[in-house]
């Protein structure tokens, strides 16, 4: 029992220590850092709170509830799909959300917003590929258009993953060539690159990076298995 406990305590130290790197790292380029706490223990995010970070992803819409209602100084991003029959817990805890892809989805979330503005990212699907989320980039200008109709809803920038072939560097520069030409230069958010492409985001242009395994180290349970 307390040989656990002195681990998890060194590996919150090592944590912090990775959390201080980064975020000078990624300050230093004038780019801001989601810590991606959904595979993350409370323990590890109220670390990081105590060391100044504020902005949190979760991709569990009641996660992302459970811990706003903990944490309500802190501000908790939506950043995986989303079901209509989940959108209330978005529409009532998030700060911001980035994996906005489908305009039905969005008119739910509208309708429980109860009065206030949403920050929204629009999800690009910036190879096209059937086997991952996202608009389709040719679908872009037209999706825009539609969302900013829904009132509540402020398109704030764009979002993406990393293509699952091809080269990511090309695929990067084009969504900052997306996100110029839909808010007429660089003034809208983009927020890709994670934990194995980050440096190739920010290089590309990112503002904001989402980072989870290499941010956590053995405290994200992805890196903490046996099989």
């Amino acid at each position: 029992m307390r040989d656990t406990a002195a681990a998890e305590q060194i590996a919150l130290q090592q944590l912090c220590r990775r959390w201080q790197q980064l975020h000078d790292e990624l300050d230093a380029d004038g780019v801001s850092m989601l810590a991606i706490s959904k595979y993350a223990p409370d323990s590890a995010v109220q670390a990081l709170i105590d060391q100044g970070q504020r902005c949190f992803g979760e991709s569990r819409p009641q996660a992302l509830r459970d811990r706003a209602l903990r944490w309500p100084d802190c501000q908790w991003h939506m950043i995986g799909p989303l079901q209509k029959n989940k959108a209330k817990y978005v529409a009532r805890h998030a700060a911001m959300w980035h994996s906005c892809e489908d305009i039905d989805t969005a008119a739910a979330v509208a309708r429980h917003l109860d009065g206030r503005m949403l920050p929204v990212l629009i999800q690009v699907n910036i190879a096209a590929n059937p086997a991952q989320h996202g608009v389709n980039p040719a679908a872009l200008q037209t999706f825009a258009a539609e969302l900013n109709a829904i009132d509540g809803l402020e398109l704030r920038g764009l979002m993406a993953m990393a293509p699952l072939d091809g080269d990511v560097g090309e695929a990067f520069t084009a969504m900052r060539d997306l996100r110029d030409e839909l808010f007429g230069g660089s003034v809208g958010l983009l927020s890709m690159g994670m934990s194995h492409d980050y440096r190739a985001a920010v290089a590309a242009g990112a503002n904001m990076v989402r980072l989870g395994s290499t941010l956590f180290g053995d405290l994200d349970i992805r890196n903490n298995r046996d099989d």
